[in-house]
């Protein structure tokens, strides 16, 4: 039987720059190589000290959010000879998100004084995409140039972003599976996780959701209604609505969402503007629906709404020159981003409203504008501008995550021998320590720590 090492190589632990050093028999590989958001510079890099130069005999990304997949140039440099995996949707876009990540390096470069920034080049990534080896879902890879060392790879759709996977790995009789960033749940663009009953020896669960309580009759669908409602409501009293959104998945789906919203008439015409990384990925999500039939999405929503881009004259505490619905990034409104300056120009008038739909750092102005009280005051610090709560502040939680109890019924279906919890704070991964052992029986629960080797 072949044996398993794992290794956490995100030194912060928790939900940051994700990434797994494996051992499994003869094979080394690390599995995610993200960037932690809340850092800056190498500390935001996953421990690759851990992991010895040119040692790698694999790279296996889950999906293209930049906490997976932003230091993926870093650990590829060090490791030349490395195949590097990802599904064939991901590969589509990872290329354009690590090119942003560039640009954004640049800018904190200058403005933060960061000098090992950045952390990679366009030149660098240009030839890691030269490196790609893009797997088409639920179609086996086997390695290995003899029965004693063949390694099989098989990629399941996790429902989480186009192109994200569930990742399993089996050599010698034993089978590793990664959830990825799952869920089960279908969003409009896009159809849930499927990863069949797999019975591995070690099953690696995120655990976003485990501090969260599901709502007994928040369904999507119902969220959804409530959210649209709400947007109407500001729409129809002749006020503006700023919907923060992520650029990768988010900004595609609600874009949909609104086109079927208007012609329903769930939904008033009206004007939509968005915005910045977002729009260029919505080009990438039409090449991929018409070559690999996911996600359900087509540019032309962008004519058929009359999308265009919010003005540039924007200025804190007056309201934009043109009234309609904003879908802009970023969805934590992080400053410098269009979503931040939007909200500086609509935060004083009452008639406006700002509809989060998902998860704020509580750290960054969204988290912090998401916990106001009305007529409170919020300070905009980047742009010395501090405005009065008159807008309307909701919050609807549109989740890109499995909730807790759907994990749980993911890993009794599983059947594995241990499960290494992953992806979680210290709160969610808590409640999967306290509350797996009911559901998978003499199935042994690991929190891992950062840097600490563990065997399977």
């Amino acid at each position: 039987m072949a044996e398993i090492k794992i290794t956490d190589l995100n030194t912060h632990g928790g939900i940051g720059a994700n990434s797994y050093l494996i051992k499994f028999g003869c094979w080394r590989m690390v599995i995610d190589t993200g960037l932690h958001p809340k850092y800056a510079g190498n500390e935001a890099v996953p421990n690759y000290s851990l992991v010895s130069d040119d040692s790698l005999d694999l790279i296996i990304v889950t999906h293209a959010h930049l906490d997976h997949l932003g230091s993926l140039p870093v650990l590829a440099r060090r490791h030349p000879d490395a195949r590097v995996i990802m599904s064939s949707g991901t590969s589509a876009i990872a290329g354009r998100m690590l090119r942003n990540s560039v640009q954004v390096m640049k800018y904190q470069r200058e403005e933060l004084g960061i000098p090992e920034y950045p952390l990679y080049t366009r030149g660098e990534i240009t030839m890691l995409e030269d490196r790609v080896l893009p797997l088409e879902f639920m179609r086996p890879l086997t390695l290995g140039e003899s029965d004693e060392d063949e390694l099989e790879i098989e990629l399941h759709p996790s429902g989480h972003i186009p192109g994200a996977a569930s990742v399993r790995i089996s050599h010698g009789g034993r089978t590793i599976l990664f959830s990825g960033d799952i869920q089960f749940q279908h969003q409009h663009i896009l159809d849930g996780a499927y990863v069949p009953d797999i019975e591995p020896d070690l099953l690696v669960l995120e655990t976003t959701r485990g501090s969260t309580v599901p709502k007994p009759d928040g369904s999507r669908e119902m969220v959804m209604d409530e959210l649209l409602m709400t947007v109407s409501n500001i729409l129809k009293r002749g006020g503006s609505c700023l919907i923060p959104v992520f650029a990768l998945g988010r900004m595609q789906e609600m874009l949909a969402v609104v086109q079927m919203a208007i012609h329903s008439g769930k939904l008033p015409a009206t004007k939509v503007f968005c915005s910045g990384l977002g729009m260029d990925i919505v080009n990438y999500f039409d090449l991929l629906s018409r070559k690999k039939g996911y996600p359900r999405f087509d540019r032309s929503i962008l004519k058929d709404l009359g999308v265009r881009p919010p003005s540039r004259d924007l200025k804190p505490g007056r309201n934009p020159g043109e009234k309609g619905l904003y879908l802009v990034s970023s969805g934590m409104l992080v400053e410098k981003t269009p979503s931040y300056k939007l909200a500086a120009s609509i935060l004083d008038d009452s008639a406006n409203g700002i509809c989060f739909i998902g998860y704020c750092d509580p750290d960054t102005p969204g988290g912090q504008l998401k916990e106001c009280e009305p007529g409170e005051r919020f300070y905009f610090e980047e742009l010395n501008h501090e405005a009065k709560v008159n807008a309307e502040i909701h919050k609807f939680d549109l989740t890109g995550h499995a909730e807790r109890d759907e994990l749980l019924d993911f890993a009794k279906r599983q059947n594995p021998r241990k499960i290494l919890l992953t992806h979680g704070d210290p709160e969610a991964r808590q409640w999967f320590i306290d509350n797996l052992p009911g559901t998978c029986p003499g199935v042994e629960v690991v929190n891992p720590k950062p840097g600490r080797h563990i065997e399977v």
